[in-house]
């Protein structure tokens, strides 16, 4: 989140815009229910709006008002903030597309793998809601053959219209494990995602490295599609 033209108030561990949650009484209406002053981690999930239909929502999303947070937007209307950004959630998700990359071999324009993350796909269980991954991996368009056979109707794809996403990657902050794995189970709706990787960060340990860095433990857990269940590994 940029600083520039922002009055910036401290919590321990987390800088916030206090801007930013006026956005956020402007755009989420009818019914908007956030308090003007910073969100702390401990504070999620925190309730920020109700009666909110998936156009509201997609709306508020698109103008990218508020980034560097997480939301989730219930059957009954009602959003949460269930996440934010911090410096370890944005070093794993720069490592993870750097590994993707890495099967691009060197290439820079024209990819044949596209690698990036907060491109909005369609929810596969929630008609016309938008949804968004940390790290997404699909095919360039330039280089997907066109079937011989048409297919009965566009192919699933993004918003857009770009290859759907084959690979998916979600990082979780203060999201809780059991709310990370229904996000990572719901986006294998969608068959044309093959394979979805949820990494949880647990708290800080009380030990630190040389540097005086907090340990900090994971949860990685990979899901793959039409196979029973999922892999997982702390560490």
């Amino acid at each position: 989140m940029s600083s520039r033209n922002h009055r910036l108030h401290y919590i321990p561990g987390v800088w916030l815009a206090k801007e930013t949650l006026k956005n956020l009484k402007k755009l989420l209406k009818p019914h908007p229910e956030i308090k003007d002053e910073p969100l702390s981690e401990s504070s999620f999930p925190c309730k920020i709006g109700s009666k909110i239909t998936a156009e509201e929502y997609n709306n508020f999303l698109q103008r990218k008002e508020s980034s560097g947070y997480k939301y989730e937007h219930r059957t009954n209307g009602d959003v949460y903030v269930i996440d934010m950004s911090d410096p370890e959630h944005n070093a794993v998700v720069e490592l993870l597309q750097d590994y993707f990359n890495i099967a691009n071999g060197g290439v820079i324009l024209n990819k044949p793998i596209s690698v990036s993350g907060d491109g909005f796909h369609f929810n596969p269980t929630v008609m016309g809601q938008f949804i968004a991954s940390d790290v997404m991996v699909k095919p360039n368009g330039n280089h997907v053959q066109q079937p011989i056979v048409p297919y009965p109707g566009p192919p699933p794809g993004d918003k857009n219209g770009n290859p759907h996403a084959r690979i998916i990657c979600e990082v979780a902050n203060t999201q809780s494990i059991g709310n990370l794995r229904n996000k990572c189970q719901n986006w294998l709706n969608q068959v044309y995602v093959r394979y979805v990787l949820g990494i949880k960060f647990h708290e800080k340990r009380t030990t630190r490295d040389l540097q005086g860095r907090f340990y900090r433990s994971m949860t990685a857990m990979l899901f793959q599609q039409g196979v029973p269940g999922y892999l997982t590994v702390r560490c």
